[in-house]
């Protein structure tokens, strides 16, 4: 256990390290554990921008799935729908965060079963061709969170 909490501390803290030169930071970065037999997760993440101009993220892609789209969670009628986010503006000096109940990633026919402890690759797609990619570690996260539901 305490080898886990460890690793998560150091990706955590390597993924901001990283980044700390390039046009966007990513921060704590995770993807939810899901059952060993479900074919959707839910990723989440920090995007910070510290230029003074807007960064556009196009798409996150992962290898570890087949699919991944930005998703964010509208409620309508009392019941929580989530639609697809063609991209994500975040503005100078500013930070856009991707969490349970909000924006999020949802990640699609995962190509191997994914425990809490092991990594995602997640690939973050800038509107000028760059491309970042970050580690987000699983983790086991219970209490209400409707991400993976209601599509």
């Amino acid at each position: 256990m305490i080898k886990r909490a460890l690793t998560l501390v150091l990706l955590l803290a390597g993924v901001s390290l990283a980044n700390a030169d390039s046009e966007l930071q990513v921060t704590e970065p995770w993807v939810r554990e899901a059952p060993p037999t479900s074919r959707v997760s839910a990723g989440y993440l920090k995007l910070v921008n510290n230029r003074e101009n807007k960064v556009t993220v196009t798409a996150i892609s992962s290898p570890d799935f087949e699919n991944a789209e930005i998703h964010r969670t509208v409620i309508e009628d009392g019941i929580a729908r989530m639609l697809p986010v063609k991209q994500l503006d975040v503005p100078a000096s500013s930070q856009l965060s991707l969490e349970p109940g909000g924006l999020h990633l949802m990640l699609f026919e995962p190509h191997r079963s994914l425990a809490e402890g092991e990594t995602v690759t997640l690939v973050i797609h800038l509107e000028n061709g760059n491309q970042m990619t970050i580690l987000a570690p699983v983790i086991r996260k219970t209490g209400e969170d409707h991400s993976h539901h209601h599509h």
